[in-house]
């Protein structure tokens, strides 16, 4: 955690966790945008991205629950 609290450290990720949920909302959107307006070939990329999104989005979760499990916080749900 290099200087970081593990309470600092939760309340951190729980910021990056709630950005990631925005970001994906909005990409949802630029995927919805692109399909309507018949840009087929700009599709694949925008899913992509979206995908990265929401794999580190996961992995932001997975980081929260070990940090809680190391403070008895309660578990981040959905």
């Amino acid at each position: 955690m290099s200087g970081w609290s593990c309470r600092e450290a939760i309340a951190m990720e729980r910021r990056h966790i709630l950005e990631g949920e925005i970001k994906i909302s909005r990409q949802k959107m630029i995927v919805s945008e692109l399909i309507l307006k018949k840009h087929d070939r700009l599709v694949p990329m925008a899913m992509d991205v979206l995908y990265m999104l929401c794999d580190s989005l996961e992995m932001s979760r997975t980081r929260l629950l070990d940090l809680e499990s190391h403070v008895g916080e309660p578990s981040y749900r959905n």
